[in-house]
């Protein structure tokens, strides 16, 4: 049973996806550095739980 202090505990969401200055969505167009590892890790670390659609979560399943 929750307290009434957690139930109206509000935390932040997050929201990402890959887009490249010419609008462009494909994860693939965008060239992996260390920087942008480094972002989204970060990212992630802050995360509670992870919600994915079902395409990325099939392309993630194989991965898991």
């Amino acid at each position: 049973m929750t307290t009434r202090d957690e139930a109206s505990e509000t935390r932040p969401l997050r929201y990402s996806i890959n887009v490249t200055l010419d609008g462009c969505c494909d994860h693939r167009a965008i060239p992996p550095d260390e920087e942008l590892h480094r972002h989204h890790t970060e990212n992630l670390n802050q995360a509670d739980a992870l919600l994915f659609g079902r395409v990325i979560y099939e392309m993630m399943e194989a991965a898991w």
